[in-house]
């Protein structure tokens, strides 16, 4: 006797966790030298996010774009970085000011860069939120001044001030 299935709808897409999951759309630099792109994610799905997105908000946009862009590179640093041999033709600087294409390595540079430029204090509290994904605590205060700090260092970065 053959074994019939029915098609059985998914009970938790239309439900009310499924509705309270709010879709936005950001613009993500996937890696150094590479063009941005426009991504669809959840809305919180992170202690930063909620810190944001919440009535009362914890954090001004520029804190937060400044701790996205801290995530994003805390997580592409924890990848790891292929251990295949690359044949591609490596002339010059031509990788870039961090020596090379690869992005796990850009990542790590970038992110010992931007963390000489927070007190310890800020440091912990920085990574803790924004890479670690834990909650703020009674930290909220020092993850904000970090994330300022942050956000000066990085809009100098990408508007540096021609010498002559």
């Amino acid at each position: 006797m053959p074994h019939h299935t029915t098609a059985r709808p998914d009970m938790g897409a239309n439900g009310p966790a499924a509705r309270a999951r709010d879709i936005v759309s950001d613009t993500i630099i996937p890696a150094p030298r590479a063009p941005a792109q426009v991504v669809r994610r959840v809305r919180c799905e992170c202690m930063l996010d909620r810190l944001f997105h919440r009535a009362n908000s914890a954090l001004d946009p520029a804190q937060y774009r400044a701790g996205l862009r801290f995530r994003g590179l805390w997580r592409r640093a924890a990848r790891q970085t292929p251990l295949t041999q690359s044949y591609r033709p490596h002339a010059g600087d031509a990788g870039g000011r961090t020596g090379g294409p690869d992005p796990a390595t850009w990542a790590v540079l970038e992110l010992n860069e931007a963390l000489s430029r927070l007190t310890p204090p800020q440091r912990r509290a920085v990574i803790a939120t924004c890479g670690m994904d834990e909650p703020t605590g009674l930290r909220t205060r020092t993850l904000r001044a970090g994330l300022c700090a942050l956000d000066a260092f990085w809009r100098g970065q990408d508007h540096p001030v021609e010498s002559m």
